[in-house]
């Protein structure tokens, strides 16, 4: 039955799909929200599946936004006027309005320098694809990168979207996370690549159940098949006993009928082969040995060296193949090496790691985490991260600054 159910309908499919929030979607949806109460602008740039639909419609839908605002949301395309726009706004605007231009990429240059022009009661949020900001110079300064999903942000949204499914279609966390990887944190590859790990736990029932099925039809047969085979193996052991039993009787009675010392001397031989017959089994039993145990004895035991895990690389490897030319996040700074150690060891990013500086002739501590080969992925990569972390205040740096401090 449950199989039935997961055929009924995709799980994944556009009118099912739940409006996930990540805490990183909510912080610049705060920030959106103080803007648009001086009005202005604001792009925000995203990849081609990052979310930048889905972004609008939670605002449109005011999951995060109070009475103070309100909001709508328009669509463009490389026809359309600033006229048109203005057009679709309410005439009355008693407070500050959020006009949320989708697909802001497709638009005219003269459009976008209007939508740059202040307009009482109106803050214009652009949502369009990367190099969106490269067109109109004044966006150069007022423009942000759609954060991506982390894996825990991942992880929600798969649990919140197969809440009602059977619980073969449940998501581990370790799947999760190779569905994270393999999508490299756009929503739209999260959600493709979970519709494929849906169809290989669907067809993979379905060999079980056709297996199963298979079996109860194929049991009474292999029930009857065993029972020929077993009475096949009895006629045969007892056919081979028959003659051995015969030829020890024929002895015997061939001992009993000589006489003199012929006599004694048949029945001894007779005797001994008859030990020497029923000892046959019990030495052929003593020397068998499997040869499968046999292997499994001679197989050598993994040595410690075999069990090493590849660990992670030092700072200094891992500094010396950074380009100077890209950036890091600076996490934590302080004078005690152990507190830094202790943060580092809380965080739970792979790809940190604490190093000494020297900064006005004072010894520091610091915990770098990341590299990006431009300041937009690193600033996309601050706004990922929880509060806890974001409270040590996170500094993008670039590798050219922190050689500097090291070679000190």
């Amino acid at each position: 039955m449950s199989l039935q159910l997961t055929k009924n309908s995709n799980p994944f499919a556009a009118e099912k799909r739940v409006l996930f929030l990540p805490e990183s979607w909510k912080r610049l949806i705060s920030v959106v929200r103080h803007k648009a109460i001086n009005g202005g602008y604001t792009l925000i740039e995203g990849e081609f599946g990052a979310g930048k639909s889905t972004f609008g419609l939670i605002l449109e839908k005011r999951l995060l936004l109070d009475e103070s605002v309100d909001c709508l949301r328009v669509q463009v395309h490389p026809l359309s006027t600033f006229d048109q726009l203005i057009n679709q706004l309410p005439k009355q605007r008693t407070k500050p309005l959020i006009v949320v231009v989708d697909d802001a990429h497709e638009a005219s240059t003269s459009l976008l320098v209007h939508l740059t022009e202040e307009i009482d009661n109106v803050f214009w949020l652009l949502l369009g694809e990367a190099g969106t900001s490269e067109r109109v110079s004044d966006f150069y300064n007022n423009h942000v990168i759609l954060p991506l999903f982390s894996k825990q942000d991942c992880y929600q949204f798969l649990l919140k979207q197969l809440h009602d499914q059977p619980k073969m279609m449940q998501l581990s966390q370790m799947q999760s996370d190779t569905i994270w990887y393999a999508s490299k944190g756009l929503p739209k590859l999260i959600v493709e690549q979970a519709e494929k790990n849906m169809q290989k736990l669907i067809s993979g029932y379905e060999s079980n159940e056709s297996f199963e099925k298979a079996n109860k039809g194929w049991w009474t047969t292999a029930i009857l098949t065993s029972a020929f085979v077993v009475f096949i193996i009895v006629l045969i052991v007892s056919d081979s006993e028959e003659p051995q039993t015969n030829h020890l009787q024929n002895q015997k009675l061939e001992v009993v009928e000589d006489q003199g010392g012929d006599k004694i001397g048949q029945a001894e031989a007779g005797n001994d082969t008859e030990q020497s017959i029923q000892q046959e089994p019990d030495q052929s039993d003593e020397s068998h040995i499997d040869p499968i145990a046999e292997i499994a004895l001679s197989e050598p035991e993994p040595t410690a060296e075999e069990l090493v895990v590849a660990s992670k690389p030092r700072f200094k490897e891992w500094f010396e193949a950074q380009s100077r030319d890209h950036y890091s996040i600076q996490l934590f700074s302080n004078t005690n090496q152990q507190a830094a150690n202790e943060f580092q060891k809380s965080l739970d990013l792979a790809d940190s790691f604490v190093y000494k500086a020297k900064v006005n002739d004072e010894t520091r501590y610091r915990v770098l985490w990341g590299s990006y080969r431009t300041r937009a992925e690193a600033e996309q990569a601050v706004l990922s991260l929880p509060a806890h972390i974001l409270n040590q205040q996170p500094w993008i740096r670039p590798f050219s600054a922190i050689a500097s401090e090291i070679s000190q």
